[in-house]
């Protein structure tokens, strides 16, 4: 079971390759693992979940559904759409374009909506509120394209979904899905050395390049995001360095085809901080098309990555 493999980790990201990828329905796995189990439970979300149309595609989506006793975070202007009683633990002071995000605790079972806080560090510290207020374990919904919220300092471990929706080519969605499964596990290393002069900022790219691989040129620290521009920059150089290294894979806003690109011209990636990316569910549905071959896609996925592959719907695990 899914609820199984996170036993390890207090936290956890889930994120999504596309929408329509079955991030809800592995988010609603897992609260009906922990009820089964008697662990106290919190939510929140990144951006907004729990709705059962998608605002922006229209597609039908699976209401999030707590029992009594589990903790939630979510904005002030949708708790009039949640029909689980509950009462109010705290407000953050937290604000998002829904209103503030407010801690609360359901009374009955019920359908909830989730929207909370944007940044990395507003996470942490409504995760600790949560855990203050008796939760064991804390599950975030991550958004869409905004893969650094699941970052090491926001959350342990990691659970990637992945789908149908995201193209009618299975073979590219494997290929792609492994792809990001790849940056969320690279390898670390070691200590970072003073990163004076040698990172990339927000002044000028080309400059603080060149600064950065001044001497040897051997390793290039970054100390923000890592984009498909700066790794352009670096392929026009006769010259390159051997490693970049990241602050964590979730740095790495790489296309596929920079990425193998740099890995062609000898350039690996190191991290300083290691994600843990728990597993894979795969949702072989479409919310827009024509849907894969559910074993197939089964073999794809688990052909390419090296964490456990699971269907959530069939309750299956793969590796």
């Amino acid at each position: 079971m899914l609820f199984d493999l996170i036993a390890p980790y207090t936290t956890v990201c889930l994120a999504g390759m596309c929408k329509n990828a079955g991030k809800t329905t592995a988010l609603n796995a897992l609260i009906r693992g922990a009820r089964e189990r008697g662990v106290s439970l919190a939510l929140t979300s990144i951006g907004r979940d729990g709705e059962r149309e998608d605002l922006i595609t229209g597609t039908y989506k699976p209401p999030i559904y707590v029992t009594g006793g589990t903790l939630f975070a979510t904005a002030r202007e949708l708790l009039q759409r949640c029909d689980a009683t509950y009462e109010v633990l705290s407000l953050t002071g937290v604000y998002t374009p829904l209103g503030e995000v407010a801690i609360l605790r359901a009374l009955s079972d019920g359908f909830v909506e989730l929207a909370g806080p944007s940044m990395t560090e507003q996470i942490v510290a409504l995760t600790e509120e949560m855990e203050g207020f008796g939760a064991q374990k804390v599950l975030i919904d991550g958004a869409l394209f905004r893969r650094s919220l699941c970052a090491p300092e926001a959350a342990e471990g990691v659970i990637l979904a992945t789908g149908a929706s995201y193209g009618p080519n299975m073979q590219k969605t494997a290929e792609d899905t492994a792809f990001v499964a790849r940056l969320l596990t690279l390898p670390e290393g070691g200590p970072w050395p003073d990163l004076q002069g040698r990172r990339f900022g927000r002044g000028d790219l080309y400059d603080e390049l060149s600064d950065a691989l001044e001497g040897t040129g051997e390793a290039l620290y970054v100390a923000g995001a890592f984009t498909d521009a700066m790794a352009s920059a670096l392929l026009r150089r006769r010259t390159i360095p051997h490693q970049v290294h990241v602050e964590d894979g979730t740095r790495l806003l790489l296309s596929r085809e920079s990425y193998e690109k740099l890995a062609a011209r000898g350039v690996s990636f190191r991290v300083r901080r290691r994600n843990e990316l728990v597993a894979v569910t795969v949702n072989p549905f479409s919310a827009y098309g024509t849907p894969y071959d559910p074993a197939a896609f089964y073999e794809l996925v688990k052909s390419r990555v090296a964490v456990p592959v699971v269907n959530v719907l069939e309750k299956t695990i793969w590796n």
